[in-house]
């Protein structure tokens, strides 16, 4: 066979193309199946044939979740974090339309910790270029000044079958001040997003504490908290 000569996919049996594909650690994928693996896969070449066959059935479910999601909340600007409330699910993404990227969807027990990390680098920006002398002229030299840039990302870490951790972008373009608006909007969006995984983990977390009676400190009635933390009886604050 040629050096060129196309391989086939082992998940769907299409052609590889003329450059042979993606490889997975006992076989290859074509650039179709490739598109539709999760963004977050860590490392397709420590994957199987039929650990990616199964992954990428997992995807085709997630994308029928994805297609019928309400959220009940969305926080971020650029970066968006949807929850539904209602079911504990969840999904983040920056795409505008995000039934057409298929984001990997969660439950609130699968957050294991979130945190907001600020890239600052430093750079020198040339204003004025360097005018060499002539005509008995003296020349300029290159004026430059120094330039502090900042990203900020949202790292997100999850038990899950197929995705261990995120590293996500919040501001759309890179930030040139630390004054500014966009800057505020950024740090307001990191924390905010953060805030709510951790308050939806920590919630997760409560709901599998097994609820004891205790005595109502308004009625005396030995009761069982209800979700409000109140009185069956009395319907009173527990404390």
């Amino acid at each position: 066979m040629g050096l060129f000569d196309r391989k086939i996919c082992d998940i769907c049996g299409g052609k590889c193309g003329l450059l042979g594909g993606k490889k997975v650690k006992d076989g290859r994928l074509c650039s179709d199946c490739a598109k539709k693996q999760s963004p977050y896969l860590p490392g397709r070449k420590n994957f199987t044939v039929e650990e990616m066959k199964q992954h990428l059935a997992d995807r085709e479910r997630n994308q029928e979740l994805i297609n019928s999601f309400v959220p009940t909340r969305t926080i971020g600007q650029y970066l968006k974090l949807y929850i539904d409330d209602v079911s504990g699910a969840w999904f983040i993404t920056s795409a505008r339309r995000y039934q057409d990227v298929n984001p990997d969807i969660f439950q609130a027990d699968q957050v294991l910790g979130a945190r907001v990390d600020i890239d600052r680098t430093e750079d020198e920006r040339v204003v004025q270029e360097a005018v060499p002398a002539s005509d008995g002229k003296p020349g300029k030299p290159e004026i430059t000044e120094k330039v502090i840039e900042y990203d900020f990302y949202v790292d997100i870490d999850v038990t899950h079958p197929w995705v261990n951790q995120m590293h996500l972008q919040v501001n759309s373009s890179t930030i040139e001040s630390s004054t500014g608006p966009d800057y505020r909007e950024a740090e307001r969006d990191a924390k905010d997003i953060v805030a709510a995984l951790l308050a939806m983990r920590e919630g997760a977390v409560q709901a599998t504490i097994p609820k004891q009676r205790v005595v109502c400190p308004n009625c005396g009635a030995t009761t069982m908290p209800d979700e409000n933390n109140c009185c069956e009886y009395c319907m009173g604050s527990l404390g």
